[in-house]
């Protein structure tokens, strides 16, 4: 499949625009109607909606026939999923990545996009709007962090060696695994995990409870293009776009240390959650 032609740049300028006008003014000035829950824990601001609103403007009139499915739209309409189906490219957006930090006043999070066309993700942004870091993955291409070749670090040979990103629950779930793994970092972001992981600052990230295409569409192809192995726990099978259920994902440096990560994670994990 060839690759749609597009100006990664340009397009991450759109992310940090949109960061500017819509995200960062309301950090730490949200009002309390601002604020509410789609569901118990799963927090929505006026934020992340005037960002996808946004983005999707933007996206859709950068490259015309493409369309969009955003976080946002999803949770008002689960037919949007339909999109991703589509054989036209597809900006799949997490307006804010982090959205119960940025509610909280504390920095972790930030703005993720892809582009996916007939199920594969060709391209990724992850901006960390906060700190202003830009990583962007092309499939096959490679990653930068900044503009500098991004690249997970290999140096663990073993689980009781490695600290990892765990995501998609409580720090305390991460509790199970504490004395098989070196450690795990909970920041409740997606982003921010897998940054960590392609700018050498982690040995693997950890999801438990389930993938989404917007939390994750971007954030594995940033992985994987920084060297990574990614794929499902328990099941062994590449993360696709199109995802959207329960399941563990493991991101680790290889294959071999993916293996050892889900023989002491997997069970346990799963178990706590």
């Amino acid at each position: 499949m060839s690759m749609i032609d597009i100006d990664v740049n340009k397009v991450a300028d759109m992310l940090r625009e949109v960061a500017a006008t819509e995200v960062m003014p309301r950090f730490k000035n949200l009002a309390d109607g601002d604020v509410r829950e789609k569901n118990p824990g799963d927090f929505v601001t006026i934020a992340d909606e005037a960002s996808e609103k946004a983005l999707s403007a933007l996206l859709s009139a950068y490259l015309p026939g493409s369309i969009v499915v955003g976080e946002e739209a999803v949770a008002k309409d689960e037919t949007v999923l339909e999109r991703l189906k589509s054989n036209k490219p597809v900006w799949v957006i997490d307006p804010i990545d982090g959205t119960y930090n940025f509610a909280h006043g504390r920095s972790h999070f930030g703005i993720l996009v892809s582009l996916v066309q007939s199920g594969v993700t060709q391209y990724g942004w992850v901006y960390d709007a906060p700190q202003e870091r830009m990583a962007i993955a092309i499939k096959g291409g490679g990653a930068t962090l900044n503009g500098v070749s991004a690249q997970m670090r290999k140096s663990a040979e073993t689980p009781d060696q490695m600290t990892g990103m765990g995501g998609g629950a409580q720090a305390w779930h991460f509790e199970a695994v504490s004395g098989d793994v070196k450690g795990i970092v909970n920041v409740r972001s997606s982003l921010h995990d897998f940054l960590n992981l392609a700018a050498g600052d982690a040995d693997f990230v950890v999801h438990i409870n389930k993938v989404t295409p917007w939390d994750h569409s971007a954030t594995v192809l940033l992985a994987e293009e920084a060297g990574a192995y990614v794929r499902l726990a328990g099941e062994n099978i590449p993360f696709t776009p199109d995802m959207l259920r329960p399941c563990m994902l493991i991101a680790a440096a290889d294959e071999a240390r993916w293996k050892m990560l889900e023989d002491v994670l997997y069970a346990r994990l799963m178990k706590a959650a």
